[in-house]
């Protein structure tokens, strides 16, 4: 077995190993955001709104097929078909919660912030 796939293995038990049905994560990932240093979300590209059956980014959208909390993290894994109106495609995103009430999104590795809160600072 390749280095990579045993990684990759390795990375799917344990996110596996964390996933249970009972959870401490709440339903703060249900909101729409933008990366962080970004203009406010009014006519901004990088804005994702998330929803208990839905995820919508700029040109495209997709299904939530399953959302799986993580045990003792504020963390969510969303399976989801995704579309740009010509083809669709399966994807799974990682949403964790970080402290300072923002949400880092992998595989991305983006940081994005409540757009309430990006209008709240008073950017231009």
């Amino acid at each position: 077995m390749g280095l990579g796939k045993c990684s990759k293995t390795c990375l799917g038990t344990a996110m596996l190993v964390l996933v249970s049905h009972s959870s401490f994560a709440e339903e703060w990932w249900k909101d729409s955001f933008a990366a962080v240093g970004s203009s406010p979300c009014d006519n901004n590209d990088s804005i994702v709104t998330f929803t208990d059956r839905t995820v919508d980014m700029w040109e495209v959208g997709c299904a939530l097929d399953k959302v799986q909390k993580i045990n003792r993290l504020d963390a969510v894994i969303l399976d989801m078909t995704c579309t740009d109106g010509e083809t669709s495609s399966k994807k799974r995103e990682l949403l964790l919660k970080l402290e300072d009430n923002k949400i880092l999104r992998y595989p991305q590795n983006e940081i994005l912030q409540r757009c309430s809160e990006l209008k709240a600072d008073g950017r231009p």
